[in-house]
């Protein structure tokens, strides 16, 4: 019985999780902290090092440590070990493999966050005994990991299958925090929904975006809004989520023409608070924007554990090679 267990750490964009679990997907320790960031990147790297400092109290951390797994939003740097220029952090390059590596005194393994929810879903979730598959987060960014004829898909940087890169509007009407223009993240993250929402509504000529405005008082625009204001009747509101959909289709149809899954999973905060309603319109829509045999699409049965699973393989030395 393998006894050893790994520290795995998932850094998104508004959230830091940590986990001591085992071989067999068991979490036996968690915490989660939303993080805002920091003016330097010398002090977010305290933060994430003071949560992995929780996780190395544990009891079974302290006897039987295999590694520790990061699953980080990206753009990343391998070679350097750290995020470089994160599109939705305010940061240049953050490095994370050596401080970790040199406060804990373990082996410790980077990859994308949706690279490494694709290697937990492979793993622990859908996607056991699925050799082709793609795993798409739907979150504050947009992000995808792709697992092709068994192998976990990389890239020179560890950048590959950056999806929400990819670009659905090519009038380039919306600007990508990561600078480019038109890219499926800059309107249908949970980030960038609302940007999207007022331009729906000023090409309408329309104050409609005014509505869900008073609805959240000084809170703003958010994307949780306009779902529920789509459910509740209100047309711009219907109008902003029917096209969310249709670019979500184009974004997972480029996926599935690029790398032929047989299964597509989606996981991230805008999915799975949202299932039907983000399901539907890819099940409609994918088949139509795609040359490929369309792949059965679903949300993660993982839930939010996606990606802190596909941290905790790294840990214990599994990348999907």
């Amino acid at each position: 019985m393998d006894r050893r267990v790994g520290i795995g750490l998932d850094i998104g964009a508004t959230r830091v999780r940590v986990c001591v679990g085992d071989a067999e997907g068991r979490i036996l320790w968690r915490s989660v902290k939303r993080v805002s960031p920091p003016k330097v990147e010398e002090e977010y790297v305290k933060v994430i090092t003071r949560l992995v400092q929780r996780a190395s109290n544990h009891p079974r951390a302290k006897t039987g440590l295999a590694g520790i797994g990061v699953a980080s939003v990206g753009p990343l740097d391998l070679g350097r070990g750290g995020m470089d220029s994160p599109a939705n952090l305010p940061y240049g390059f953050v490095p994370l493999v050596e401080p970790l590596s040199e406060r804990f005194g373990a082996k410790v393994r980077l990859m994308n966050d949706a690279n490494a929810a694709a290697l937990g879903e492979k793993r622990f979730g859908a996607g056991q005994g699925c050799d082709n598959l793609v795993y798409v987060t739907l979150s504050t960014g947009i992000g995808g990991g792709a697992i092709v004829d068994g192998h976990l898909l990389s890239g020179k940087d560890g950048n590959a299958a950056e999806i929400g890169h990819l670009v659905v509007d090519p009038a380039g009407r919306l600007k990508c925090g990561c600078g480019g223009e038109g890219h499926w993240e800059a309107y249908c993250s949970g980030k960038s929904i609302p940007r999207f929402a007022r331009l729906i509504a000023s090409e309408a000529k329309s104050g409609g975006s005014t509505h869900f405005e008073r609805s959240r008082g000084r809170k703003g625009l958010d994307a949780a809004t306009i779902f529920r204001a789509a459910a509740e009747g209100n047309g711009i509101a219907a109008k902003v989520v029917e096209e969310v959909g249709r670019l979500n289709a184009m974004g997972v149809a480029n996926a599935v023409n690029m790398f032929d899954p047989s299964l597509v999973t989606l996981g991230g905060g805008v999915a799975l608070n949202n299932p039907e309603t983000v399901l539907a319109p890819l099940r409609s829509l994918v088949p139509k924007y795609s040359i490929n045999r369309p792949p059965r699409i679903m949300m993660t049965p993982l839930g939010d554990d996606a990606g802190l699973l596909g941290a905790l393989c790294l840990a214990l030395g599994e990348d999907g090679a």
